[in-house]
């Protein structure tokens, strides 16, 4: 459920145009906004039925991945209905770690923990329970990531070490046990002289959790625990797992689950929300997270990676290669498979899908449409509808809620669903100055970047905020960072709308500037606790920003965040104001009153209301915040020195009127408005905003991934035999990569890597695929790499990472070393000596016989020479002896 600032690469974007035909006919009109009028949201959390819902007609399209296996037969024999799949989601194992008030914890030692990845046999999972649709999964890099890609050497010696093997998890854990105090008798564990049991919260409202949870349960009964099986569904667990107090012990293990709603080219923020108290779901108020003590080193290179801390490639992957193994160490969660399920709709449909996330990202609302038509109502069904409270501080962070707000959100940038670089949507360009020795690098023509040896941070430029007399503070002289970053948005001012009619103003962009710095100050009225560690992270990298001019927009940044490619770091500093700031204020007027909170932790700490913007008893609480706001013309930090009275009191005019008309504060400027939010019926709707600044079509080149297909030509080392190989003896194989059945160009592909792997999965060796012809790459194993290979069976696994798609092709080709075939390859070798040297004799000889005739043949030449010699010579003393007789006469 982790989102991301994500956003183009505008040579895909060219690639994809030529491939992509024009979608709308002659006599439709382009609206602004998108393309449908309206979308209705309903919860289905029953996967047959969702499915009998789509292929009747009664829904178009379900918004999350269809779980269930033993549907996807019925899927595909559907006429009506088409899917992609998507590779976003991911289970886990969620661990309580903290010791119990009353009661035992043995997952408060972290090598019980450790030694859990033993006990569960992910490949079963994969085969029994996700029949396939599934891949293992032992670490946080999604198996969809380049990450996973660039480091798969590591990754795969940690899924070697950690397989499943239950003597060792036994072996590990009784140890442990033991030491802890705990004793095993008559085929049970127990904890002064009381059974142990493990309590297991175990999602139901997706069969294949069910399933896993069960299996987990019978695994621990076969270690001689007792379990405590709670079924539920998400908001059913949540509020156990995610915001009781860990030592009250109500749970040991969750099933988690997790949504990547965009490619993550750069996962090295992994480590820091999964495993330490520094963690954004920390921030938004999840208890859990509270009580994660990391291991000092591991906490450091979390922190580092997040951070963007390294000057190089080299150095980066070597801090991500550490925390690969620590997070193994830590075992706070432990992962268990990447799904691969297929994302569903009606044939009629069309819309982009991400290739990880699906339909959980921001590009579905903005494409989604009827092939034959513009306008028309969608109906969507997903297997949750509004969990948890939404604010546009510290709300929800569930899919289910986010997929929801795409709708009426709107961003600086959008992730392209097959590449995950960014995709400028509110800002026409950006300029950097990066320090020099970065290696940065960027593939897109709306970014330009230099390198600078040092960036002083001018001393006009925002840098800090005084809570006490509420000023801005400029940065101190000597003030530097790694990074300038210029963002032009164009012409937004007193342009764009929002959706309750007030227009973009200065004031909507740096009223709530100061928000950070109170938030995290505890002189302040607003201050959050839980809002310190994230905190601390933006103080790191917020260096200081400028505003350089206002038509058009123009705003410099100072950070020290780093990214290998410059997109990151432009999209990093930029920013979007989509809530206005009046429907910002209101919130903050019920934070300083003290009847709501911004953040569930908040909320629980002071024993008032999570703030809901758009449901439940939050909304009179507002209402009553806007009636005191418009009363006092309440304009809090900055928006008094960029709105006046009067501009104050006509914006809380327009969301008095909207909130009378709609019922809610949910105020953006996104495509989609919120039109309806249903708590109790579990339904949404979203209107199309035609004031929208867009045009529909304005994405709709996103069509389908230009994915490489690849298969591998084994080598025949042995005669009849390929895929044969013969220890000490070279092998090459071809790796042949193919796009819509043509060579895949050598020039878009970012690099093919190679490892080989043993029947247990131990690395070999590895290296680097060499290009050939287009569309051809060479693997060479040397001789001195297959004389140390035993007999047995081997897979070449061959990773082929695109420049288009972010997503890496991995194809796994098996072959065998055989002892038993040296016999047959040196008869080969033998054979073809013999027929080389048969040939070779043949030529000889052939060559011996034309010589002979070639002798001969001049001999006689030369005979007839001489015998012609002879002749003249004799007719010569002819003439001569006639001549002396005449003479002599």
């Amino acid at each position: 459920m982790k989102r991301k600032k994500i956003a183009i690469s505008l040579i895909l974007a060219l690639f994809l145009a030529t491939l992509v035909p024009s979608i709308v006919t002659a006599q439709d009109q382009v609206p602004n906004g998108p393309w449908v009028d309206e979308i209705t949201f309903q919860q289905e959390p029953d996967e047959s039925k969702a499915v009998d819902m789509l292929i009747k007609g009664d829904v178009h399209i379900h918004l999350i991945d269809i779980a269930d296996p033993d549907l996807l037969p019925k899927i595909k024999a559907s006429p009506e209905l088409t899917y992609n799949i998507a590779y976003g989601l991911y289970y886990d194992l969620t661990f309580n770690p903290s010791p119990f008030e009353t009661g035992f914890n043995p997952f408060s030692n972290p090598k019980i923990r450790e030694a859990m990845n033993y006990l569960i046999d992910r490949n079963y999972i994969v085969d029994e329970i996700s029949k396939g649709l599934a891949v293992p999964k032992w670490v946080p890099t999604s198996n969809a990531f380049p990450d996973y890609g660039r480091l798969a050497p590591t990754i795969k010696l940690i899924e070697a070490k950690y397989a499943y093997n239950f003597d060792k998890a036994r072996e590990i854990i009784t140890a442990e046990l033991e030491k802890m105090g705990a004793h095993y008798s008559a085929g049970r564990w127990y904890y002064n002289d009381e059974p142990i049991t493990i309590k297991l919260l175990i999602r139901n409202d997706d069969i294949q959790r069910k399933l896993i949870g069960d299996y987990v349960a019978n695994q621990l009964e076969k270690l001689g625990f007792a379990t405590e099986r709670k079924y539920g569904s998400s908001p059913e667990l949540a509020v156990i797992w995610a915001i009781s107090e860990p030592p009250k012990g109500l749970w040991h293990i969750y099933t988690g689950g997790w949504i990547s709603t965009a490619f993550d080219r750069e996962a090295g923020d992994d480590f820091l929300f999964f495993y330490t108290n520094k963690s954004f779901m920390a921030i938004l108020g999840y208890t859990l997270w509270k009580y994660y003590v990391t291991d000092n080193t591991f906490y450091e290179i979390a922190d580092r990676l997040d951070r963007g801390d390294w000057s190089s490639w080299e150095e980066r992957d070597a801090l991500f290669r550490q925390a690969l193994e620590l997070c193994m160490k830590d075992s706070v969660r432990i992962w268990v498979i990447n799904t691969a399920p297929p994302m569903v709709m009606r044939k009629e449909i069309q819309v982009a899908t991400d290739l990880v996330a699906g339909f959980q990202n921001d590009i579905w609302a903005r494409t989604i449409r009827f092939k034959d038509k513009v306008g028309g109502t969608i109906k969507a069904s997903d297997r949750a509808i509004l969990n948890d409270p939404w604010n546009p501080v510290g709300g929800t962070n569930y899919a289910y809620d986010l997929i929801i707000q795409s709708c009426t959100n709107d961003f600086d940038a959008l992730a392209n669903p097959y590449t995950g670089l960014p995709m400028p949507n509110n800002f026409e360009s950006a300029t950097m100055e990066i320090e020099e020795g970065s290696v940065t690098t960027w593939s897109s023509d709306w970014i330009n970047v230099s390198f600078v040896p040092s960036i002083e941070v001018p001393t006009d430029a925002w840098y800090d905020w005084d809570v006490k007399n509420k000023k801005i503070i400029t940065a101190p002289p000597g003030t530097y960072a790694k990074a300038k970053v210029t963002i032009n948005y164009g012409d937004v001012i007193g342009k764009v709308k929002y959706h309750d009619g007030s227009v973009m103003s200065l004031a909507d962009w740096f009223a709530f500037w100061p928000l950070p710095f109170e938030r995290s100050n505890p002189e302040s009225s607003i201050y959050d606790e839980s809002y310190v560690p994230a905190f601390e992270s933006f103080r790191t990298n917020y260096q200081g920003q400028r505003l350089i001019s206002t038509h058009p927009l123009v705003i410099e940044y100072y950070v020290n965040y780093s990214n290998p490619e410059a997109e990151f770091i432009a999209t990093y500093a930029a920013e979007w104001p989509n809530m206005p700031w009046h429907a910002v204020a209101v919130g903050m007027k019920a934070e300083e009153e003290g009847t709501l909170a911004w953040t569930s932790s908040k909320s629980k700490a002071n024993n008032v209301e999570w703030m809901n913007y758009i449901g439940g008893t939050s909304i009179p609480l507002l209402k009553n915040a806007l009636a005191t706001a418009k009363a006092e013309g309440y304009r809090p930090l900055l928006a008094s020195e960029y709105a006046t009275a009067e501009e104050a009191a006509e914006r809380y005019n327009k969301l008095t009127d909207w909130v009378n008309a709609k019922g809610h504060f949910w105020v953006c400027n996104g495509p989609f408005y919120l039109e309806l939010a249903d708590f109790s019926a579990h339904t949404a709707v979203v209107k199309a905003f035609r004031d929208y600044r867009w045009k529909a079509d304005r994405w709709a080149w996103l069509s389908s991934p230009p994915i490489p297909e690849g298969s591998v030509v084994l080598p025949e080392i042995v005669a009849g035999m390929p895929g044969n190989i013969v220890p000490g003896v070279s092998a090459t194989f071809t790796l042949n990569l193919q796009i819509a059945g043509k060579p895949y160009p050598n020039n878009k592909i970012d690099f093919v890597k190679y490892l080989v792997l043993d029947s247990a999965g131990n690395v070999i060796t590895s290296g680097n695929a060499v290009p050939g012809a287009e569309g051809e790459w060479a693997i060479t194993l040397t001789q001195s790499v297959t004389a140390e290979m035993r007999e047995g069976t081997y897979t070449l696994m061959t990773i082929a990472l695109s420049k288009d798609v972010a997503m890496p092709g991995i194809i796994n080709t098996p072959f065998t070393v055989t002892l038993g075939g040296v016999l047959s390859y040196f008869n080969t070798v033998l054979e073809q000596r013999e027929a080389q040297l048969n040939a070779a004799l043949s030529a000889l000889q052939a060559t011996q016989a034309e010589q002979t005739a070639q002798l001969q043949s001049a001999i006689s030449s030369l005979q007839t020479t001489v015998y012609a010699a002879i002749a003249v010579a004799v007719i010569s003393l002819l003439i001569a002896i006639y001549a002396v007789v005449t003479k002599k006469s």
